[in-house]
């Protein structure tokens, strides 16, 4: 702008009307590449901001008697809401009922203790801190349920009000984005000198005037500098993150891609991630009776058989333990809606045609990782029951007798062991296995009330391995990338899905984490595979304990309290359809489909995705290099190869698309096949690509330069030149794909990108065009100059290349 400015004051006052033409070339095409630079980053950042509207906050919500899932922003006043433990409250509310719940305040009123809630009324005039009885928008539930009804929403909230006082803040840039800042500025530093050197030679060798001499450097600086690079990393990770939404998974930041492609363990959950999540009873073990279930997982129809005959279990108990104590609900239009082990429990209570509506239920002790377990009472007209369910050696000893078909008998020592070998047994055959127990007339509900009950039976249900895990994880392996699987199972399950899936590596339980300090964890990392019984505070050490090991981790987790552990880990990975709010918010993606296959996926787009990082970085470099080579090396004899709007011409069409389409390339063979990389986008091997291959092609441009100078006059030697730029910048490309073996037709895109530069270029040569970038028509003599500069440029970059990749190693 500065050149076309000067221009244009030389124009008007020293009466040289030719220097109108020259400063409004200049100007046209900085408008143009700044308009491109615009609708890039435009397009870039629409995309992202695309991607947090993926991510926009749900609630569960009640409609017409049913829950739905909906984005919190569409709530009104008078919506009921329905919590879960690790929701994110969507609105303020006024509690309709509460159980065991516990919320997280901290954010409203500074006070870092959970605040018990309860739906009993209060006095208006209480303070903010002591409502009990209302909820209130950015709070967690950090343990029960309950449902709100909505009294205010948005700005008209709590925490909306105190946003109204808080200016907004600039974004601060990413790690990534200061990387190539850092990176800009030492390439301006490169080129500023480089430039004043070219100035230099052009008033004293090449004699040139002061303002020609301006108007080049000036135009050098634009075409030299990579501008557009940040605008270029921007757009291919926000093509990336696109794409890898179509694999399923939601990046919530971008510079977490480079992490993910070069993470070396996977610490993955196992219900869900690698087996289907869609869970059914299979067997209920019932006084030494083994009862097999029949049907579809979520399905009303089946039958209890026994020994190959229907039997008639309406009326069982154990039966009835699994469907009371549930919090899953069935709708005959919208089916089973709910936790999956629930689901399944309540799914099988309705296939033996248990009369669940005829129990009022009145309270519940809330289940968490902790306790493992969880009660309901309900009472059926004067009879009150506390139902149990929950893991065996948890429930096991908190009962004191078990159901016989003469009542409730103690339960001896040989029954207990007898119970635990069954346990194992199931677990033995994948099945997760419940404990049933109940309790007549218990009482007002409390955790303490959870003592000598009497065993019912055992519920195997059985949550079998996604039919792509087992592909998944050996994908995996190939790549150098450690699977580790992360259960809450007891052993033996945890043993039979990781055989099922080949998961590698031996088992240890939860207690066993507990018992090893830091050093004795570090030492056995290497060589576990399976933690089975593991809580989420493991999950924290687990991973400390990998870190600690130089090992780039992502860690998947689906509750509140993994949220450390996702927090902490390289890439905090969360599942879409089971997390919480708080896991979402705490991690870096989201599994849409809680698929582990789609982790895999997400590993490979990212490979892919800082490769073509690597690439188009060196492609931009290697162009820009070569422009300054081939102008210092000319100066230096006296002569300006080419001119200030030629210079910036050649930055508009050979910068922009190419390396744009570049950023979408696939992902070269091999990619997967190879141990994960933590190098840096401008390492030893980008170096002396950018050094080597623009080297050769300044030297390439120089010979036909001053060949064409032999032949002809300056003006053909400058458009020979001119046109030499255009055709030898896309070497790099041959160069790269040389490298990476694939074909130059693999991107269609790319091929586009190249035609229509080339096409744009014949316009300028052949058009009136020409007299305004002050290039003249080429005949035969000078495109075969141009071919054989070509075909030597191919050949100097295949030998390049190859020696390269020997030596250093390919970018």
């Amino acid at each position: 702008m500065a050149a076309a400015g000067l221009l244009y004051l030389v124009a008007v006052v020293g009466e040289e009307p030719d220097r109108i033409i020259d400063a409004s070339l200049i100007l046209l095409i900085v408008a143009f590449n700044a308009i491109l630079g615009f609708v890039q980053n435009y397009r870039a950042h629409q995309g992202i901001e695309a991607l947090k509207r993926l991510a926009a906050p749900m609630c569960t919500m009640v409609r017409d008697g049913h829950r739905i899932a909906a984005p919190a922003a569409g709530l009104v006043p008078g919506d009921v809401v329905i919590l879960e433990e690790g929701d994110h409250v969507p609105a303020d509310g006024r509690l309709l009922d509460a159980f065991d719940l516990d919320v997280d305040e901290s954010a409203l009123t500074g006070e870092s203790v959970m605040v018990g809630k309860r739906s009993t009324p209060l006095p208006e005039t209480v303070i903010l801190a002591e409502r009990g009885n209302m909820v209130y928008m950015g709070t967690v539930v950090l343990r029960g349920r309950g449902r709100l009804v909505v009294t205010e929403t948005g700005m008209d909230t709590e925490v909306g009000r105190i946003a109204e006082a808080v200016q907004s803040q600039t974004a601060r840039p990413t790690q990534f984005q200061r990387d190539v800042s850092t990176l800009g500025k030492r390439i301006t530093l490169i080129i500023t000198v480089t430039i004043g050197i070219v100035s230099a030679l052009l008033l004293t060798v090449g004699g040139f005037g002061i303002l020609e001499t301006f108007v080049a450097a000036v135009a050098l600086a634009v075409a030299a500098i990579p501008e557009g690079l940040p605008v270029v990393l921007t757009l291919a990770l926000a093509f990336g993150t696109r794409r890898m939404l179509e694999r399923h998974a939601l990046v919530r930041s971008l510079p977490v891609l480079e992490i993910l492609g070069s993470s070396q363990v996977i610490c993955t959950d196992k219900t869900g991630t690698i087996t289907e999540g869609r869970m059914s009873l299979r067997v209920l073990l019932w006084q030494d009776r083994q009862y097999d279930v029949t049907g579809a997982a979520a399905s009303i129809d089946g039958e209890y058989l026994h020994d190959g005959i229907s039997m008639d279990l309406a009326d069982n108990l154990a039966v009835l333990a699994g469907g009371l104590c549930n919090n899953a609900e069935y709708h005959v239009e919208h089916g089973f809606i709910g936790d999956p082990t629930e689901v399944a429990l309540l799914a099988a209570a309705h296939k033996a045609g248990a009369p669940l509506s005829a129990y009022t239920r009145e309270d519940e002790v809330t289940f968490t990782s902790k306790r493992k377990m969880m009660s309901v009472v309900a009472s059926q007209g004067d009879r009150r029951y506390l139902f149990t369910k929950g893991a065996v050696e948890v429930v096991a000893q908190k009962c004191s007798h078990v159901l016989s078909a003469d009542g409730p008998i103690p339960m001896t020592a040989v029954e207990r062991e007898a119970l635990f070998q069954e346990n194992s047994r199931l677990a033995g055959q994948s099945l997760r296995v419940l404990a049933l127990a109940y309790r007549e007339d218990p009482g007002d509900v409390h955790e303490a009330l959870e003592q000598d009950l009497v065993f019912l039976g055992l519920a195997g249900i059985a949550d079998p391995p996604r039919p792509e895990a087992k592909a998944a994880i050996e994908a995996a392996a190939t790549a150098g990338i450690r699977v580790v699987m992360i259960t809450g199972d007891n052993k033996a399950t945890a043993l039979a899905i990781a055989n099922d899936v080949g998961l590698q590596g031996e088992c240890l339980e939860g207690r066993d984490v507990e018992e090893m300090d830091d050093e004795a964890l570090r030492m056995a990392i290497q060589r576990i595979g399976i933690y089975a019984r593991a809580e989420p505070g493991h999950k924290l050490r687990i991973l400390q304990a990998l870190q600690g090991a130089d090992r780039v981790v992502a860690m998947t987790g689906d509750g509140v309290n993994d949220a450390p552990a996702l927090k902490g880990s390289d890439v905090g990975i969360a599942m879409g359809i089971r997390g919480t709010d708080v896991a979402r918010d705490a991690a870096d993606m989201v599994l849409m489909d809680d698929n582990f296959a789609s982790i895999v996926s997400a590993v490979e787009e990212g490979r892919r995705i800082f490769a073509n990082i690597k690439k188009f970085v060196a492609y931009l470099l290697t162009a820009n290099l070569s422009e300054v080579l081939v102008i210092l090396v000319a100066a230096i004899f006296g002569y300006l190869p080419v001119t200030a709007v030629q210079i910036l011409w050649i930055n508009l069409v050979t910068d922009s698309a190419p390396a744009v389409a570049l950023g979408v390339d696939p992902a070269p063979r091999g990619l997967m096949h190879e141990p994960p990389n933590r190098s840096q986008v401008i390492s030893r091997p980008v170096i002396s690509f950018i050094l080597s291959v623009g080297v050769i092609i300044a030297i390439i441009i120089l010979g036909i330069f001053a060949l064409m100078l032999e032949l002809a006059d300056l003006p053909t030697a400058r458009t020979v030149a001119f046109t030499a730029f255009v055709l030898l910048e896309n070497l790099p490309l041959v160069a790269i794909r040389f490298q990476e073996g694939s074909s130059l037709l693999a991107n269609r895109w790319l091929i586009i990108a190249i035609l229509v530069s080339f096409g744009l270029q014949l316009i300028v040569l052949y058009t009136g065009l020409g007299s305004l970038f002050g290039v003249v028509p080429l005949g035969l003599q000078e495109w075969l100059v141009l071919l054989g500069g070509a075909a030597l440029g191919v050949v100097s970059t295949i030998i390049a290349s190859k020696v390269l990749t020997r030596r250093v190693g390919s970018i």
